[in-house]
């Protein structure tokens, strides 16, 4: 009786396609709840307890796969399902359901709240008072769809309100930083706000949340002038409730920082200023302070605003003229990128050497958010960096390459075309922008529309410089392995290399082959007829195309899985053309894709049987290890969980003496017949029974001899995935 017990757990634990591996055991198992998060399941804790004894669980409780069972509500288990098997009040040593926290890691949560932030609520801290059930679900539900309660409502005894009434628990009315956490907040200006500062001064937090302030990610934020009208903390600091926000800077303000301004590193200096003037002298008069700043360009600088209220050459220094005083680097190398001629870079350093930043700015370039972009026309004409490239005081801004870097382009099939060798003879514009378009906007032309005189064939057509037509070397400086990818065939490689050793290339591009996209693709029927590969592989000046498939077509041993059958081309192709299977017999396709024949198949003279039918070659019928080669596989029958899983191992014959022809094809049909026998077939003679039954093996019929084919508990291994 224990063997056969042993003998249904083992078949529940290996008939489900989707079963624990051995792994499972020694991990966490983690259940996903609907409303109360992720629950760890440990199943070394429980077969400790449970003395390894699987069978406790699997099956009757819980299935081995975890699709098959059904989810159980905490209801179900308090009713005795799932886990409430065991773990109930007649089981006291198991932890009890009510112990929620066993099985529900609790951790601190987050609460978003509108206007303030995020609020963190401490399980912990409550479990040390209160059971879960005394929130659980009555007051709280365990999933995030809460509805948001507001403090009002939590004052008339909602949600936190139920404890927190100032008798159960402190008050939700009055006590705000026990629960909401106030921090020393960094303003804008190195300004600090202490709430600390101010607590300390007996207000309360109403008194200003949230009718001066609301706190939180939708708080507004308001400048200096805004205070000044009362509006945020000048709603008290007016001048008489408390210090005035117009004079009184440096009591909030309590350090100000140099301002860096990313445009050409400039920076304002405070401790430079208000070593002369007050905050107020410039604040918010000339300048508004805070997100709400204005930024000014150096014309509108030159007009009177901003700095220039007294950098105008009276006052202070002025503006227009002295730039290093307040940018005080060089400018980086600016670069521009041109949309049809790349990027140009103009050196600030180079030019600085020779001129002063007055020479150019902002009479000839404007700087900032008003400069503007002229075209090498305009520049023709002057403007820009036409004002000094004339030809005269500096070289012409027609001197293409000496601010626009050229380079070798380098084209598909190692094509290059050298800037430099044709600027020597030429200018950019005999190309550029008729011929070519530069930049990435440029179209690719063909080899066959170069011939005809477009793109480089405007130049290159044997009159004025050497033939696209037939020079390829000057331009293709390598030449590369062409593969060809037939889906009947797999790949095939075409070796220049080995072509161009004994032809030029014009002795087969363009007549014969098309370069580049408007290449066309032939069969093996057009090469036969004399296109394409067929011109020269005729049989005449070189191998033809029709018999020696090997020499271009590459050909390997495949194996088949099943039975481990394997077929070698070389042994084949010693004796026989390619065309004596192909395609005839076999359409050569990529893996999967060629029909598959069954051994009762060729026995009737399909695919290999054709030949092998004990006339032409060997037949397919007796021979097996001839194809089949090496260790046969052990074949396992998947059985119910009653009888047990049985393993026939062809080794274990093979060693006994018997050969293939033994048993196929008459005990047993060959390749993967859907015929299942029966312990009564074989009792009869039929299949295994054929010989286990008589005196040549132990008898099927013997209930002793049962465990030598049918897997006992401890004998059991996992099938190897072929």
């Amino acid at each position: 009786m224990s063997f056969l017990k042993s003998m249904i757990i083992l078949m529940a634990l290996i008939a489900v396609p989707v079963t624990l591996r051995a792994d499972d055991i020694n991990r966490t198992i983690y259940f996903t709840t609907k409303n109360a998060g992720n629950v760890p399941f440990e199943h070394d804790k429980h077969l400790r307890s449970l003395n390894s004894n699987c069978s406790a669980c699997h099956n009757s409780i819980f299935h081995i796969s975890r699709k098959l069972n059904q989810t159980a509500t905490m209801a179900d288990m308090e009713k005795g399902k799932s886990c409430g098997a065991c773990h109930n009040k007649e089981n006291p040593a198991a932890t009890q359901l009510s112990r929620c926290t066993a099985c529900h890691p609790i951790d601190t949560v987050p609460i978003q709240i509108p206007n303030f932030g995020t609020l963190e609520f401490s399980h912990s801290k409550h479990l040390g008072m209160y059971s879960c059930g005394d929130c659980h679900s009555g007051i709280f539900r365990t999933d995030k769809t809460n509805p948001h309660v507001s403090m009002l409502q939590m004052t008339q005894g909602a949600s936190c309100g139920t404890c927190h009434d100032g008798k159960t628990g402190f008050s939700v009315k009055g006590d705000c930083v026990k629960c909401h956490t106030v921090a020393e907040i960094p303003l804008a200006g190195g300004s600090v706000f202490s709430h600390k500062a101010h607590l300390e001064m007996s207000f309360s937090c109403s008194d200003c949340h949230n009718k001066i302030f609301i706190a939180g990610p939708n708080r507004v934020s308001y400048s200096m002038l805004d205070m000044e009208k009362g509006k945020s903390c000048g709603a008290c600091h007016d001048g008489k409730s408390a210090f005035s926000v117009k004079g009184d800077c440096q009591k909030c303000h309590k350090s100000v920082k140099e301002i860096q301004f990313k445009a050409f590193k400039a920076m304002f200096s405070h401790d430079v200023h208000t070593a002369m003037f007050k905050c107020n002298d410039c604040h918010s008069a000339i300048f508004v302070g805070g997100p709400r700043s204005i930024r000014y360009t150096m014309p509108e600088m030159e007009k009177g605003t901003s700095c220039g209220t007294c950098h105008d050459g009276k006052t202070a220094f002025s503006v227009k003229g002295e730039c290093q005083k307040c940018h005080l680097e060089t400018p980086p190398e600016k670069v521009f990128t041109i949309k049809n001629a790349g990027t140009v870079q103009f050196s600030h350093l180079k030019h600085k050497t020779k001129f002063s930043c007055g020479d150019c700015h902002n009479a000839i370039i404007a700087t900032g958010v008003a400069v503007k972009r002229y075209s090498m026309a305009e520049m023709d004409k002057g403007g820009s960096c036409g004002a000094c490239h004339d030809g005269k005081t500096a070289f012409s801004v027609k001197s293409c390459s000496k601010c626009h870097p050229i380079k070798d382009v380098l084209f598909s099939d190692d094509a290059r075309f050298s800037h430099d060798r044709h600027i020597a003879a030429y200018s950019c514009s005999d190309c550029h922008n008729q011929l070519f378009i530069a930049g990435p906007g440029n179209r690719r032309v063909s080899m066959a529309e170069m011939e005809k005189g477009a793109s480089c064939g405007a130049c290159h057509d044997g009159s004025t410089v050497f033939s696209a037509k037939g020079d390829c070397n000057k331009c293709h400086k390598s030449t590369v392995n062409v593969v060809f990818t037939p889906k009947e065939t797999g790949a095939t490689t075409f070796p220049h290399s080995k072509h161009t050793a004994a032809y030029s290339c014009t002795d087969c591009h363009n007549s014969l082959f098309i370069a580049g996209k408007g290449s066309k693709r032939y069969n093996m029927a057009d090469m036969e007829k004399g296109a394409s590969c067929g011109t020269c592989h005729d049989g005449k000046t070189v191998f033809g195309v029709k018999n020696d498939c090997q020499k271009c077509h590459l050909v390997k041993q495949i194996n088949f899985r099943p039975g481990s059958a394997v077929f070698s081309h070389t042994v084949h192709t010693a004796a026989y053309s390619c065309k004596d299977c192909h395609p005839g017999l076999y359409a050569p396709a990529p893996r999967n894709r060629n029909k598959h024949y069954s051994m009762t198949q060729m026995e009737q003279g399909s695919s290999c049987g054709t030949c092998h039918d004990d006339k032409s070659a060997f037949s397919v019928k007796g021979n097996c290890q001839k194809c089949h080669p090496g260790n046969l596989p052990t074949i396992r029958y998947e059985l119910s969980a009653a009888t047990g899983n049985v393993e026939f191992a062809h080794k274990v014959h093979i060693d006994r003496g018997y050969g293939c022809g033994d048993c196929h094809y008459g005990a047993v049909p060959s390749g993967n017949s859907a015929k299942r026998w029966v312990m009564k077939e074989m009792d009869q003679g039929k299949f295994c029974g054929t010989c286990h039954g008589f005196s040549m093996a132990f008898s099927v019929k013997d209930p002793a001899s049962c465990e030598r084919c049918h897997l006992k508990d401890q004998d059991w291994r996992p099938q190897q995935m072929r």
